[in-house]
Order: structure tokens, then sequence, then C-alpha cells
């Protein structure tokens, strides 16, 4: 990756250390009036801190995808207010669709002050490449990466074992020293994939930290080996 590009993801990261302390109240106020609730949020919570805490180095979050805020619901989840405030850093960088967002100036902006990679999917292999090295550029310094491993949302609302992105294969090929973190969420009322939950969801979290084993060789096989075991590891809980 270029300097430009790296001194753009500095400034990114600094104006949205900036804005946190107004966007997280104004994510904590949304929840409220959609009247979202997470099964036993404080161990959650709690869980998360701790395992953050005994590893200080990057992580790979990986979720299931059912609706197209699941990100932002796991974030109110995995952190408390005043965590998004203190704990800026520890905040997963995320990897929304472009073309979800690109038309609304005030979404885009926002998705700039709340660490988004905006990624092209379907686009040119240079463009993906270079979101792909933005991330891992990321995990080389320190930084978290939330990604959701079966590359878009379920269709069966099931974790589909058979196809799947291999994008986080490389994140664990090429950053040896980062954590894996599986997060599976899942709203009580929630049978298959759609744009937002309902009103009033409840949701169950489940969180596993696990280190895959690691495979000989390179290329895209081992991606795909390593994105396995993480596909293997969400459908299991």
């Amino acid at each position: 990756m270029n300097k430009k590009s790296k001194v753009f993801l500095y400034l990114q990261n600094f104006l949205g250390r900036i804005a946190i302390i107004f966007i997280a109240p104004l994510y904590f106020i949304i929840v409220k009036i959609l009247f979202y609730r997470i099964q036993n949020l404080k161990e959650i919570r709690r869980q998360c801190e701790s395992e953050f805490a005994r590893h200080k180095g990057s992580w790979i979050v990986c979720a299931n995808h059912l609706t197209m805020i699941d990100s932002f619901i796991l974030g109110y989840a995995s952190f408390s207010l005043i965590g998004h405030i203190t704990g800026f850093k520890k905040l997963p960088w995320n990897l929304p669709e472009r073309r979800k967002f690109q038309s609304n100036i005030l979404l885009a902006v926002l998705c700039y002050l709340a660490k988004c990679i905006p990624i092209d999917r379907g686009g040119s292999r240079e463009k993906i490449k270079k979101t792909l090295d933005k991330c891992i550029y990321l995990l080389r310094t320190g930084q978290s990466i939330m990604i959701f491993p079966e590359g878009g949302r379920s269709r069966t609302g099931r974790i589909n074992k058979e196809s799947f992105s291999y994008g986080v294969g490389r994140f664990v090929k090429e950053v040896e020293d980062c954590k894996v973190m599986c997060i599976y969420m899942r709203g009580n009322k929630q049978e298959n994939y759609s744009a937002i939950p309902a009103w009033g969801e409840k949701f169950s979290v489940q969180i596993e930290v696990f280190s895959p084993e690691r495979i000989e060789g390179s290329g895209l096989q081992a991606q795909r080996e390593y994105a396995t075991q993480i596909i293997e590891r969400l459908a299991r809980m």
C-alpha cells in the first residue's frame, strides 16, 4: 500500500476518534428507539473486554450476516458507550458494500467517521485487492477488522458452508499474530435475512475465540482452508 493511502487512513482514523464522542451516543439512542435488546448484555461486554485485554494486538472479528445493520448491533453488543469513546482503537473497522450508502451523503460521512472501508463486491480484482491491502495494513498496525465471511446476507438464515468468501482467509494468512473472534448473533424473531431486524427484537449472542490451525503453503488454497475453518466454527455455534 502506498504512502498516500496510509495518510488517508490515518486521517480517517483521527477524525473518527474525534467524532466518536458524538456518533456513539447517536448509536445508543437509535438502539433505544428501536427497542433492541441483547440477552446477557453485560456478560457479553465483559467477555469481549476480557478477550481484548488478554490479547492487545489485532483481531479479526467474524460474524454471521442476516441484516444490513448487523455490524451496528454487534458494536452495541460488544462495547459500552464509554467503551466506544475510551477504547476507540479496539473498535473494529467494517467493510460495508459501497453501493449501499454512497448515494446518501450523510450516510457516507457517518460510515467514513465510523471506521468503515467501502468494498465494491463484484468489482474489479484491482479494486478489491486495494481494499484487502488496506485491511491487512490496519491489522499489522494493531487495528481490528470485522468481516462477514459468508460474503453477504444468508438467504436461508443459516451459515452457508458451501459458498463463502476467501477474503478472511487472506487476512489470517498474511497477519500471523492476530486473533480470531467468532460471533454468532440472531434475533429471536429472525428466521431469514432482512434489511433490518424487527422493532423490539431481542438478540442472542455467542462469542468464541480461536486460533486457526496453521496451513502449509500459500496462495488461494491456503486462504480457502483458513476461511473454511472459520465458517465451520460459526456453523457450529
